[in-house]
């Protein structure tokens, strides 16, 4: 299915950035889901998630604009053991929606926007939540970058629907990661549902189904 998929996108660039896109396969019902990869990740490993999305909506994964040391690619370089502060996710937040129109033709300010981001791809998910007005965010096996906390404490988030999912046993991003945010946006009035299961730092296929069911309207 993956494959499949993959047959049906294209790769774009936008003033130096490069995603793959899949425009929809049934008349466009104004949605665009983006799909956000983790370190080392690049535009072709996210289309897993997206095997079960709407044939109504476009498709976006980018690849993160930074050459990640350990090969591939990534949204922040970590530096003396700390991970990047929100300062470098808010930055390509801002990046990324000014590309949204090179990369979707008819995105406007009142297309819906939907989110799903792995690890990294979960802390740059969290980050648009501040600068972009999604629907539905999907942030799998993630973390909260360092500094986000303080920017949210006065926000609110109602009307903002979540997905969280982690893996208990996950040796990459602590699940108390994934917990803290949980606590953060349901205290700002965010709709947010969380999974937990096991199975490492991926996602579990418990965790694929509340995906998919998540994001099917």
């Amino acid at each position: 299915m993956q494959i499949k998929i993959l047959d049906e996108t294209s790769l774009v660039e936008a003033h130096g950035w490069i995603a793959r896109v899949r425009p929809p396969t049934q008349p466009w019902n104004n949605r665009v889901v983006l799909l956000l990869h983790g370190w080392t990740g690049d535009e072709n490993i996210m289309w897993i998630f997206a095997r079960k999305l709407p044939a109504n909506c476009w498709m976006l994964a980018p690849r993160g604009p930074l050459n990640s040391p350990d090969g591939g690619y990534a949204w922040g370089i970590p530096e003396d053991g700390k991970r990047p502060d929100i300062s470098r996710f808010l930055a390509n937040a801002d990046g990324l929606m000014q590309r949204m129109p090179d990369w979707v033709p008819d995105f406007s300010s009142v297309t819906r926007l939907d989110i799903i981001g792995f690890s990294q791809g979960a802390a740059m998910t969290y980050a648009m939540c501040l600068n972009a007005s999604p629907v539905k965010v999907a942030p799998l096996a993630g973390y909260l970058p360092p500094g986000m906390s303080d920017l949210i404490k006065d926000r609110d988030f109602s009307g903002l629907n979540m997905y969280i999912s982690h893996n208990t046993d996950d040796d990459i991003v602590p699940v108390d990661e994934s917990r803290k945010a949980v606590d953060l946006f349901s205290s700002r009035g965010a709709i947010v549902k969380y999974d937990e299961k096991t199975g490492g730092h991926k996602l579990s296929a418990a965790g694929f189904n509340g995906l998919n069911n998540f994001l099917k309207d």
